[in-house]
This record gives C-alpha cells, structure tokens and sequence, in this order.
C-alpha cells in the first residue's frame, strides 16, 4: 500500500472515530477523502516540474524473472485490460503514455489528460486526475527489465531445449 493509501486509511479512521454517529459518517467521511485527495493532488502538482520519468531501472525477480518478451507483453495486455476503478479515459491516458518512447508526447498525453505524477520523481508508477482519484501502474508497464529475454534469446532457448 502506497504512503497516500495509509494515509488516508488513517484519515478515514479518525474521521469514523470522531464523527457524531448516524448516516453523516459515510457522507463526512467520503467528504473529507475528496478534500484530503485534492489537497494531497495540489501539493504534488506543485512539486511536479512537468516532465514525466521512467521509472528507476530494475530487473524481474522470481516469481516472475527473467521475463520474455513474451511474458511481459501478455502481463502488460492483463494489467491494462482488468483496470475498473477509476475513469477509462484516465486508464487509456496512462496506457498510451506508458506505451510511447517520445518523451514530449508522453507529457502532453499526461497535460492533456489533467494527471499529476503523486510521487516526488514523476513517474507515472502513481498518480491522480483532476478529481482526485487515484492510479497506480506497474513498474513492468512503464519500463522493461534489465535482464529481459529478447526474442532471439528465447527463440534460442527453444532450439536447445528440442534438441
């Protein structure tokens, strides 16, 4: 769980243990998370110059690593296809920002959709719209692995293992 996820379980929390009882606690709770939200979307625009980056490099591990080529691509089409909460066109921003290597159109594609990088390096690993709401992605959607099989790595591995 991200630092803003605890934090606003903790929000949450101390507003169910503060509020008065009865039906408000539901509408003060959901109240004060949209509040919380775009306070915590403000301050990261403010720190955020603007220029979307990759993530650090990093290498797939077990129980996934080393990933082919193959593999990757079939993850990445799961990721993006099982996305349900949050809005669509926010989730096919990010997918098309992710998919890009041109730097300048993955930060219009980010301008243009009003998403705001909620992590100090500006990847795209964790961000928020414009209403607050909140997206992660996967570091194996944003960047491949360093110890990635390529192709004709694999197609090697194939040949040797059938002979």
């Amino acid at each position: 769980m991200g630092n803003l996820q605890s934090c606003w379980k903790a929000q949450e929390n101390h507003n169910n243990n503060t509020s008065s009882g009865g039906g408000e606690t539901n509408e003060r709770s959901v109240d004060n998370r949209t509040r919380w939200f775009k306070s915590k979307s403000k301050n990261a625009r403010s720190t955020w110059n603007g220029k979307v980056q990759l993530p650090k490099p990093w290498k797939a591990e077990p129980p996934f690593g080393p990933l082919t080529e193959t593999e990757l691509k079939r993850m990445r089409e799961e990721f993006w296809d099982t996305r349900v909460e949050g809005r669509q066109e926010m989730w096919q921003a990010l997918k098309a920002a992710a998919e890009t290597n041109d730097e300048t159109l993955r930060n219009e594609i980010v301008k243009a959709a009003g998403l705001t990088p909620a992590n100090e390096r500006g990847t795209l690993e964790s961000c928020y719209d414009e209403l607050g709401n909140y997206y992660e992605v996967p570091v194996y959607c944003l960047r491949d692995p360093d110890n990635l099989v390529r192709l004709e790595e694999e197609e090697d591995n194939q040949d040797k293992s059938s002979n």
